[in-house]
């Protein structure tokens, strides 16, 4: 049976991509996030070859030499040890290849806090393409990324204070801390400083007890985003949809599990913007196609428009909404224009 030239030249990448640090210069590896989701949109072999080349040239840093061994009954101690990264990774993939991505994916997730935070959610992000490509090695990256940089955040919710819808919640918190945008230098900064104010912690209430909390949660953050584009929600976009993959891998009761640590990583994300002004939209109703969004998304090179296209292409195939065709649209014809 001939091979799909799309996936060799992916996986292909994908293996190349191991000589990269897991971050960047200025930003994380979002390379191999990238590639998937080009990959997926429908990119030829060489439009792959071309942004690999160019993030390589751009943006790569060297991993560095992996000379520490981090076996399978410890890696847990290296929680929140960046440094540990590279070692991780090898302790994964050797797991993996002995026992299979999903045991491991199971047993790491049991093991430790879920923290889909981590490196502004772009650890979550990376496991969960990881998965889409059945890529083992962007698996075990996701993972260590994900124990590495560990971002927990902390807090609780009292079961009897619980949030009448997902908006709800998230006004919820935006009111206790003020309204307003929290400064900081990065995402992760201010994702930090409110998961650290008493405000936020006494003012986060328990999900939506609803049996389709990660389609609700799907359709507040691209409701949001639609009025106002932030790139921080942004990426609750793109996360919520790369936890629908990850969590579509586990036991139902195991994914139930985590549903919590991402409804607060969200929650937190959200107590970050506060409750920015609307933007002017057109209306959700756009003459353009899918074919037209795909086209333009695979042909740009900013990783972000390329991630959320394909978030949003892949969501409304779930659950469709006008929504995320205007706003997979909108940004690929801004970034065009700019």
């Amino acid at each position: 049976m001939r091979k799909d030239p799309v996936r060799l030249k992916l996986n292909e990448l994908l293996d190349a991509n191991a000589r990269f640090d897991l971050m960047a210069r200025g930003t994380t590896n979002h390379c191999p996030m990238a590639l998937v989701a080009l990959a997926e949109m429908g990119a030829s072999p060489a439009r792959l070859q071309e942004f690999f080349d160019r993030w390589e040239r751009e943006y790569a840093l060297s991993a560095p030499p992996v000379d520490a061994i981090v076996s399978r009954h410890e890696w847990s101690r290296q929680l929140g040890n960046a440094a540990a990264f590279g070692a991780l990774r090898v302790c994964f993939l050797d797991w993996i290849a002995e026992a299979g991505s999903v045991p491991v994916i199971a047993a790491v997730l049991k093991e430790v806090p879920f923290a889909p935070a981590t490196q502004a959610f772009h650890a979550l992000i990376r496991l969960a393409y990881g998965i889409k490509a059945a890529h083992s090695g962007e698996i075990a990256s996701g993972l260590a990324a994900l124990i590495s940089s560990h971002l927990h955040i902390d807090a609780r919710f009292d079961e009897n204070r619980t949030a009448e819808n997902v908006e709800a919640g998230f006004d919820h918190v935006v009111c206790a801390m003020g309204n307003g945008a929290v400064p900081g230098n990065s995402i992760t900064s201010r994702l930090r400083a409110v998961a650290s104010d008493v405000r936020f912690r006494h003012a986060i209430l328990a999900p939506p007890p609803a049996v389709t909390l990660l389609d609700d949660l799907a359709r507040a953050t691209i409701s949001a985003y639609w009025r106002s584009p932030d790139f921080t929600v942004l990426h609750t976009v793109t996360a919520t949809h790369a936890a629908r993959i990850l969590l579509a891998q586990l036991p139902d009761t195991s994914a139930k599990q985590l549903l919590p640590g991402l409804w607060i990583a969200l929650c937190t994300a959200y107590a970050t913007v506060g409750r920015p002004a609307n933007v002017e939209t057109d209306s959700s109703d756009v003459t353009v196609s899918w074919s037209d969004v795909r086209r333009m998304a695979v042909a740009s090179n900013d990783d972000h428009v390329i991630k959320m296209a394909y978030t949003c292409l892949c969501e409304d195939r779930h659950h469709p909404s006008p929504l995320y065709l205007a706003s997979a649209a909108r940004l690929v014809f801004r970034t065009t224009k700019t």
